[in-house]
């Protein structure tokens, strides 16, 4: 990720408002969020936003001349749970004391991403068929049992019967970074490199609703750390089996490819009307706060615009009620929160965050699930190359038909504004899907 350094030690500043209209200054990260300032701003903001609607914004980083543009803001929104990865540093060098920063995603009901996905549902696999591993911890490094941990997924029983059930195991790992593992609970652990230096987990997950079966689990991931062995010390109050689930798969998403960076939760929630809604909230508060005269202004337009947004969620229900299919292939694998609101399922070439490559392998299974779901049409996204899913539609004979992530108005959906985009994206399902009408 660039870093982009303006000056060492010069926090920059600006008046709030353009010197010309008086108009508040908003600044949103990309386009649905811009969408949604304008229409409860209108005439009493002056907004603009930082990645251009022909970016891919998952690749995408700040210049200095972005920079310039959020220098004095009143209001910068954008959207969180790491779609926007480089903006706490982007923000460090601007004086924020009078802005308000609004991370639209505070509220909304999250989906997993896959790289937590993946893990959990080997994870639920290997439970129900037990342990395929049994190892006795024991008091030292020295003597600890040693699994040879990648490749490899294992369900591993350990049985901590020494003095104050304590106890290590030794992982041999050749590639860290797939490296995921459940450790139920009560227990402690520490994570100890082979040179004896502390880890610290990149990815620790305590309690997670839509996985009941690991309520009293710590779901741990290694990030960026060197292969080599690595020492588990457990201690616990009691002498109860431990159960250590295992991942040693570089398979990360519904189509596999490199790890990549974003956070636990699939950030791609402005597709869905409901959690817009919520977002739109989110910068209603911003601007009360950041212009309170024109409070009951921002309030009325709101309303307006999450009454916009309830009723394309009505179109949507009512528009694919009678589908024929349930499933879509996408270029993306951005549309999750959009299939589970309207119940179907969604399958994506490129994984959540976009960065990363389908292999040949991935590319012929995502063929064989439109043979084996019996799909005529798969989908193509603007932002995105057509290259991935033309691969599909030769293989299959499927019509490809696009289905905008709206992450700027770009290609056939340059002149559309947000809700035409979803306007045109319903009837792209209703026709994928083999709505009866």
């Amino acid at each position: 990720m660039a870093v982009l350094v303006i000056a060492s030690a010069v926090v920059l500043t600006y008046p709030g408002k353009t010197a010309e209209s008086g108009k508040m200054r908003v600044v949103a990260s990309f386009y649905p969020l811009y969408y949604f300032s304008s229409e409860i701003g209108k005439d009493r903001v002056d907004a603009s936003m930082l990645i251009p609607d022909n970016a891919e914004p998952h690749a995408w980083d700040p210049t200095p001349s972005d920079l310039m543009k959020v220098i004095g803001a009143k209001v910068v929104v954008y959207n969180g749970q790491s779609f926007e990865p480089w903006m706490q540093n982007f923000l460090a060098q601007v004086d924020q004391s009078k802005m308000q920063v609004v991370d639209t995603s505070v509220g909304v009901d999250f989906l997993l991403s896959d790289t937590v996905i993946w893990p959990y549902e080997q994870a639920v696999r290997l439970l129900s068929n037990g342990p395929n591993l049994t190892v006795m911890t024991s008091l030292t490094k020295e003597t600890a049992t040693m699994v040879e941990a990648s490749p490899c997924t294992l369900n591993i029983q350990i049985d901590e019967s020494g003095l104050n059930h304590s106890g290590y195991l030794r992982l041999n790992l050749t590639a860290p970074d797939d490296f995921r593992f459940f450790v139920t609970d009560p227990v402690q652990f520490e994570i100890l490199y082979q040179n004896g230096t502390a880890i610290t987990p990149e990815l620790v997950i305590g309690h997670e609703d839509r996985y009941p079966a690991f309520d009293n689990a710590k779901f741990i991931g290694l990030e960026d750390q060197p292969e080599g062995v690595y020492y588990i010390h457990m201690t616990s109050a009691t002498d109860r089996t431990k159960m250590v689930i295992v991942q040693g798969s570089g398979e990360v998403g519904s189509a596999g490819g490199e790890p990549h960076e974003h956070g636990l939760n699939d950030p791609h929630f402005w597709i869905d009307p409901i959690s817009a809604k919520v977002q739109v909230d989110n910068i209603l508060s911003a601007f009360k706060i950041a212009d309170p005269g024109n409070a009951t202004y921002y309030q009325a337009n709101a309303n307006a615009l999450k009454a916009r947004l309830d009723s394309m969620d009505q179109n949507f229900t009512v528009g694919l009620q009678n589908r024929t299919k349930n499933a879509i292939i996408t270029t993306h694998e951005g549309f999750n929160y959009l299939a589970q609101r309207y119940h179907f399922s969604a399958y994506g070439a490129i994984g959540i965050s976009g960065d990363q490559q389908p292999s040949a392998q991935d590319l012929a299974n995502l063929a064989q699930k439109v043979e084996e779901l019996g799909l005529h049409y798969v989908y193509s996204e603007p932002i995105f190359s057509d290259s991935v899913i033309n691969t599909i539609a030769s293989e299959t004979g499927a019509t490809v038909l696009i289905l905008d992530g709206a992450h700027g108005r770009t290609g056939t959906h340059a002149g559309m504004d947000y809700f035409q985009i979803m306007e045109a994206n319903l009837q792209s399902l209703a026709t994928g899907l083999e709505v009866i009408s």
